[in-house]
């Protein structure tokens, strides 16, 4: 097992004497997503001169700028319109890793490099079996999420056809669960309505009863004093006199 420093100025020399296909790869850098749909097969292509690159990290991030040079010894590149004022009023190119760029534009002038990333492209045919398979993958996830949902529904209805259990009597030691708490709650207001409509009737008829008979009273009366009165004496007299 090879053992790696840490050390910075091992670090340096290891990178200052890298083999060639070890400095190309260290040149790599990640493609935008435009050109990742373009070219599905690969991830990251070398940085060349006049390709476009946008800086995603450090103090020039967003900027979108051709890359002017390349230092493949440093792993280091150069792009337009980053530059570094010095002490003296001199202005540096900033250079950059290509760790810390996306490509967004290849420049395709060599027809070498050209014919590499045909390789990579994507057929229209294989587009279309990949565009199948992402739609069947959505039929599917759709027919198991309505699946569940019915599912669900079904078993929501048995619990609500389910019939209620009866109340039972509980002890003095015994907790009731929320379910026989409420129906305990409704049967005493049953009990309760129940014994007000009741106490109700009763105070109605008690004051129904005295009015019928004050008013039976009135009457008798009444009708004792329209009947005309006959003197029994005068009746008296006149049978003497026919005598």
């Amino acid at each position: 097992m090879k053992h790696y420093s840490t050390q910075p100025r091992k670090q340096r020399l290891f990178g200052y004497n890298r083999n060639a296909h070890d400095r190309s790869r260290a040149m790599g850098a990640h493609l935008s997503d435009e050109l990742l749909k373009e070219y599905s097969r690969m991830r990251t292509l070398t940085v060349r001169k006049g390709d476009t690159v946008k800086v995603v990290r450090g103090a020039f991030k967003g900027q979108v700028a051709k890359v002017i040079k390349v230092f493949p010894r440093k792993g280091m590149i150069s792009i337009e319109e980053a530059t570094l004022t010095k002490a003296d009023n001199k202005k540096v190119a900033r250079l950059f890793r290509p760790s810390k760029v996306i490509i967004t534009k290849l420049d395709l002038s060599d027809p070498w490099r050209r014919e590499k990333l045909q390789k990579f492209k994507v057929s229209p045919a294989e587009e279309k079996r990949e565009e199948r398979a992402a739609e069947k993958e959505e039929k599917a996830a759709e027919k198991a999420d309505r699946e569940e949902k019915a599912a669900e529904k079904e078993e929501k209805a048995a619990e609500t056809a389910k019939e209620r259990p009866k109340a039972v009597p509980l002890g003095r030691g015994e907790r009731s669960s929320p379910t026989e708490a409420l129906k305990a709650a409704e049967q005493k207001e049953t009990v309760a309505e129940k014994k007000a409509e009741s106490a109700h009737e009763k105070k109605a008829e008690h004051h129904e009863a005295p009015h019928e008979k004050k008013a039976e009273h009135k009457e008798a009366p009444k009708a004792e004093h329209t009947e005309p009165h006959k003197p029994e004496h005068k009746e008296s007299h006149s049978k003497e006199a026919s005598k």
